[in-house]
């Protein structure tokens, strides 16, 4: 199977530091990753200023609670300009931008940057004027499909398909919790929905967001390549123990690289899906090595004819496979063999 396309995604990560924005894009890089997620985000159009999220918790458990949501975002979110100088970094180091605004004004300031892919997250999949826009600019788009309904699923494709029938689509199946537990994955519904939207210009992928500290982080989302998927989506941190925003479900650096070799282990694991290998060198090797071979049953003469009492089925190095006992049996032996000795055409006349 072809590598799928692996987003690192940083968030708010970054902690509100330029230089640990640079680390991480650059860990990412080292990592292998294809592309850095990142959000954008004008806090006055996106929050409003007494926010409590009474739903629930949505900063990490490190963030600074002396304060509200709204003030610790606002010292945690990256300036315009440096976003443009992290912008010029990611150039130089070859590796994409993929981006999701969080509101229109964000939107507008990415069309400064290099953006390779849109995320349009299920959180605004009503706001068709942001979405218009988006898929206006770049018809590469990503679907965030945790938090959506089947039904908002498909509302949005349809919608975004009246705008331009030739986008593509990127489908990210995974429920965004800090972080998710294992038995919410759902890996395998990723079967179930490539069958429902059977359409050549959606793809799938996995936004995988389970607890970093577990061993099985790093390998886990492998298993959603089985699906066929063409993306995955993990978190990445500079170092879990510095519990920066985001972490919970983010790897370390470090981590990611094992992350990744996971990754290029499965695919060569899982293979082309076709057959061809029933007739490569190694599949040839390992036939002679377990079919059982055409041996002598008791000692023969030179010059004796073999019939089927001479001959038995037996693991040897050497010997003919049973489908040559037609052309040995009734012939005349050319030299003498012995009890278990394997036969071969050549010894027939």
């Amino acid at each position: 199977m072809n590598k799928p396309y692996i987003i690192a995604e940083m968030a708010w990560g970054y902690t509100g530091s330029y230089d640990k924005g640079i680390q991480i894009l650059k860990g990412a890089v080292d990592s292998g990753a294809d592309a850095i997620g990142i959000h954008l985000t004008d806090l006055p159009n996106y929050m409003v200023e007494d926010y409590k999220c009474t739903a629930g918790q949505t900063l990490s458990d490190s963030a600074d609670t002396s304060i509200s949501i709204y003030e610790f975002l606002v010292r945690t979110n990256m300036s315009n300009n440096d976003w443009l100088k992290f912008d010029e970094e990611a150039n130089k180091l070859k590796i994409d931008l993929v981006v999701m605004c969080n509101d229109t004004p964000s939107f507008h300031f990415s069309k400064k940057i290099n953006v390779k892919k849109y995320v349009i997250p299920a959180a605004i999949f009503l706001e068709l004027d942001l979405i218009r826009l988006m898929v206006d600019e770049n018809n590469d788009i990503i679907l965030r499909a945790g938090g959506a309904t089947l039904s908002e699923i498909e509302a949005v494709l349809e919608f975004i398909y009246t705008i331009d029938i030739n986008a593509k689509i990127n489908i990210l199946v995974g429920i965004q919790l800090y972080p998710t537990p294992i038995e919410e994955l759902h890996i395998s519904s990723i079967d179930t929905l490539r069958k429902h939207f059977n359409n050549p210009n959606i793809t799938f992928g996995i936004a995988d967001h389970i607890d970093g500290d577990l061993k099985e982080a790093i390998y886990l989302p492998s298993l959603a390549l089985a699906y066929g998927i063409s993306t995955i989506e993990k978190h990445i941190t500079i170092d879990r123990k510095d519990k920066l925003e985001d972490y919970e479900a983010a790897l370390g650096i470090e981590q990611f690289k094992d992350f990744i070799n996971y990754i290029n282990i499965s695919i060569k694991a899982l293979g082309s899906g076709g057959i061809d290998y029933l007739v490569n060198d190694s599949y040839k090797t390992y036939r002679d090595v377990v079919r059982k071979k055409i041996v002598a049953s008791r000692d023969i003469k030179k010059g004796e004819i073999l019939s089927f009492l001479d001959v038995e089925f037996k693991r040897a190095d050497v010997g003919e496979q049973i489908d040559s006992l037609d052309k040995m049996v009734g012939n005349k032996l050319l030299k003498d063999v012995n009890k278990d000795q394997g036969l071969e055409i050549n010894d027939f006349l």
